[in-house]
C-alpha cells in the first residue's frame, strides 16, 4: 500500500514537472481599434491593466507575465490618418476612366501669313505713229496675241512742211516795191510783196520742201543782200499710237515687242517716261 502511494506520488509530481516545463501559450492579437473622437476615453480591457479576473482586487505575486509586443498598438495621430485616406484616393487615370474628361490643350495659333510677292515694276511703251486706221487694227490683234491689252492714243505735232526763204517787212508797201525792183535789175526773179498779215510788206523769195534747195535760194539772195532769212513753216498732224504696259524684268516680252514693230515699217517702239 505504501508503495502504491508514493508511485501516485512520483507520477503527480512528474506530471506537474512535465506541465510547468511546456511555453506558455500566446493570446492570439487583439484587432487594432479605429481612433476615437477627441475628447472621448478609449476603451481598455482588464487584461491591458494587468487583471486577471473581475475578483482579483491586487496583482498576484510572482514576476508578472510578459505581454506580446502586437497585442494592442497606439491610435496613429490624425495627420497620418488624413495622409492614409489621401494616399488610398484614386488617382484619376486617361481620358474616360473616371467619367470625366481632361480639359483640352488650346489649339495651335495659325501660321503667319506668307508676305505677298513685291508688284511687278511695269515699264511703258507705245508703237506708232500708225498711217491710218487699217494698220493700227492690224498691230492691236498681234499685240493681243502677245495677250498685251494695249490703249489707242491720238496725238498731234507740229511737222515742218517746207521752208521760207524772205526778207523783212518794210515800212511801207513803196518800200518793198522800190527793193524789188532793185533786185531784179542784179538777176534775181521769182519775188513777190506780201499784201497782208503779220508779214505784211515782206518780201518773198520762194517756198520749197527740201531743205537743201531752200539754202542754196537762201545763199544766193544773201550775196545780194544782207538781210535775208529762212525759216521752217510747220503744220498740225494727228496720229495715232498704241501704248502698252509689260513687266519691265520680263526680256523676252521686251524683246518680242522690238521684232512685232520691225514688222510695221515706219512703225517705231518708244518707251515713255511715266505711266500713265
Amino acid at each position: 500500500m505504501r508503495l502504491v502511494f508514493w508511485l501516485f506520488l512520483l507520477l503527480n509530481l512528474a506530471f506537474f514537472y512535465w506541465q510547468y516545463s511546456q511555453p506558455q501559450p500566446v493570446d492570439a492579437p487583439l484587432l487594432q481599434t479605429e481612433a476615437v473622437p477627441a475628447g472621448v476615453d478609449r476603451l481598455v480591457l482588464l487584461r491591458e491593466r494587468g487583471l486577471a479576473s473581475p475578483s482579483q482586487s491586487e496583482p498576484a505575486a510572482g514576476p508578472p507575465a510578459a505581454v506580446s509586443s502586437s497585442v494592442v498598438t497606439e491610435p496613429e495621430p490624425e495627420a497620418a490618418l488624413a495622409q492614409k485616406r489621401q494616399d488610398a484616393m484614386p488617382v484619376p487615370g486617361p481620358l474616360g476612366t473616371e467619367g470625366r474628361s481632361q480639359p483640352e490643350p488650346e489649339p495651335a495659333p495659325p501660321p503667319a501669313p506668307a508676305e505677298p510677292p513685291p508688284p511687278p515694276v511695269m515699264a511703258c511703251f507705245t508703237l506708232g505713229p500708225l498711217k491710218d486706221e487699217s494698220e493700227a487694227g492690224r498691230l492691236y490683234k498681234a499685240l493681243r496675241a502677245l495677250d498685251i491689252m494695249p490703249e489707242q492714243r491720238l496725238s498731234e505735232r507740229r511737222a515742218v512742211r517746207g521752208y521760207w526763204v524772205y526778207l523783212p517787212p518794210l515800212k511801207s508797201y513803196a518800200d518793198a516795191r522800190d527793193k524789188v525792183q532793185a533786185l531784179q535789175k542784179k538777176g534775181l526773179d521769182d519775188m513777190y510783196v506780201m499784201g497782208k498779215g503779220e508779214m505784211k510788206n515782206a518780201i518773198s523769195l520762194g517756198l520749197f520742201t527740201r531743205k537743201s534747195t531752200a539754202t542754196e535760194r537762201f545763199n544766193q539772195v544773201r550775196r545780194l543782200e544782207p538781210a535775208t532769212m529762212m525759216k521752217p513753216r510747220y503744220r498740225r498732224i494727228k496720229e495715232r499710237w498704241l501704248d502698252v504696259r509689260v513687266d519691265g524684268a520680263h526680256s523676252e516680252m521686251l524683246a518680242r515687242l522690238a521684232a512685232l514693230a520691225e514688222d510695221f515699217p515706219g512703225v517705231e517702239l518708244v518707251r515713255r517716261k511715266a505711266c500713265k
